[in-house]
């Protein structure tokens, strides 16, 4: 019993990774970050967005959160190969 071995395991996937899904609403955050950073620079716009980070933690813990549109939730199985299940 004191003779513990670790089995030899791959390192690696073995299929590639999901493609990231866009949806129209990030091209609208990117912009406002990018605006936020521009007219304030990037230690404020930091502050700012960790002060909005904070604001809606506070919102999903208080128990406030709001659930995802169904027009833009994902189905699991377009993002995966047929078979594999998460």
């Amino acid at each position: 019993m004191s003779d513990v071995r670790q089995l030899q395991a791959r390192q690696e996937t073995t299929r590639p990774a999901p493609k990231r899904i866009v949806r129209p609403c990030e091209w609208g955050l990117f912009n406002a970050v990018n605006a936020l950073e521009t007219q304030l620079g990037s230690v404020e716009a930091y502050n700012r967005l960790c002060d909005a980070a904070r604001d809606l933690k506070a919102k999903i813990d208080a128990g406030h959160g709001k659930a995802q549109h169904p027009m833009w939730a994902t189905d699991p199985a377009m993002i995966y190969p047929a078979g594999w299940r998460p």
